[in-house]
């Protein structure tokens, strides 16, 4: 008899809202200003970093608790199905609007012809003394080859939209997961030495074999294209799962945590202090620390179903089944969306609430347009797999699955 599907644990929602937010009001106050310096007038600023972080915890408990309940294979391809075409959608429609954007915001003329004006060279220097960025055909394909990393510090490609290094990071990460789950030597045991050897081999390597400032570019290149500086996020969620599960005791667990915390500050701030295009340190990794011990307490003990949140949980579950579509389209099209409020003469205060409502309406759009319904066309015709709870649901940054 298949199992009958738990309730949905509002506290995993509010976790998901809570990491997202952080993320959206983190770029549109503090990063986007670094980015481009006439967006500021916010009335305050979010300079902690650690939003996507949490967000990967979050993804790495529940692959998890997913992945036992069905064929790897089949799963693997479920998760493809729900994050790639999202992400090509928002990466295409980042694409348009930024070429648009960045030649009008750099007051210079569009090249002519629909070719010219997706992939020409605007003439002539640009009128503003801070242009925009203005995106090549090169830059589009390496976006939507999940590449980008593999050739910022060569200068030959960069990021559509600083968020997206999140999706070639997950989907390595899940496919890791979906070659290790079925084999047979993989004993608890092993498991645990694996997910110590995601945290610390990655600082060795970082820090003893390439210590920060030698290491040369190609190096760095792999180091960040392999995602190894992300590595421990995964290996504390499953240690999470694990210690959930009772297959890991209290005192493990803790030292897990404790590295955890540890690896994420090391990692984010390796000179041990915060460069000028970094969030504030001690905010980032404090707000990590507190978030993570949240994920315990959801992981273990009880349902957040206290009085005054329960009255909120139908608006915070929306808004976790929409955060993978909110965090793919919030970063660049919002700094365009914010500078385009400014130029209409739009104070700070006023500019926030709309870039954020307008970034959760497109969310909602792409969940509802592209997500939901790429995933069901895309895996009709597979056989259906047995019931998974509910709570096993959310296994990727944002988004329902």
């Amino acid at each position: 008899m298949p199992t009958s599907p738990t309730p949905r644990r509002i506290s995993w929602d509010l976790l998901r809202v809570v990491a997202v937010f952080a993320v959206v009001l983190g770029h549109v106050t503090h990063q986007g200003a670094l980015l481009h310096p006439e967006l500021t007038g916010y009335p305050f600023r979010v300079t902690a970093q650690f939003g996507a972080a949490i967000l990967l915890v979050i993804s790495a408990f529940f692959v998890c608790a997913s992945l036992r309940k069905g064929h790897p294979g089949r799963w693997l391809g479920h998760r493809f199905a729900r994050l790639v075409p999202a992400y090509l959608v928002a990466v295409l429609v980042t694409y348009v609007v930024t070429r648009w954007a960045a030649i009008s915001f750099s007051g210079l003329p569009y090249p002519p012809g629909v070719t010219g004006f997706l992939f020409g060279v605007p003439p002539g220097p640009p009128a503003n003394p801070s242009p925009w960025y203005i995106p090549t055909g090169l830059d589009l394909v390496a976006n939507l080859g999940m590449v980008q990393e593999w050739g910022i510090r060569s200068d030959s490609f960069y990021y559509l939209d600083g968020s997206y290094w999140t999706l070639p990071v997950q989907l390595m990460a899940f496919t890791g997961a979906a070659l290790l789950w079925p084999r047979p030597w993989r004993t608890h045991r092993l498991t645990v030495a694996l997910l110590w050897a995601l945290i610390l081999v990655p600082l060795g390597l970082r820090f003893l074999v390439f210590p920060p400032g030698t290491a040369s570019p190609v190096v760095e290149t792999f180091y960040y294209g392999l995602g190894l500086h992300r590595l421990h996020v995964f290996a504390i969620g499953v240690a999470v799962w694990l210690w959930a599960q009772r297959r890991l005791r209290t005192w493990h667990a803790a030292l897990f945590v404790l590295a955890a915390v540890a690896a994420q500050d090391l990692q984010v701030f390796p000179f041990h202090r915060a460069l000028p295009q970094d969030a504030e340190r001690w905010p980032s990794t404090i707000g990590f620390a507190v978030l993570l011990l949240l994920v315990c307490l959801a992981a273990r003990g009880p349902d957040w179903r206290f009085p005054g949140l329960a009255r909120i949980a139908p608006a915070v579950t929306w808004l976790a089944g929409i955060s993978y579509g909110l965090y793919l389209v919030h970063q660049e099209l919002g700094y365009i969306l914010a500078r385009a409020l400014l130029d209409l003469g739009l104070p700070g205060w006023l500019r926030l609430p709309v870039v954020v409502g307008a970034a959760v309406l497109a969310g909602w759009a792409v969940t509802v347009g592209v997500e939901r319904p790429a995933h069901r066309w895309l895996t009709r015709r597979r056989k259906p797999e047995e019931p998974q709870v509910k709570a096993a649901e959310p296994v990727f940054v944002g988004g329902d699955s």
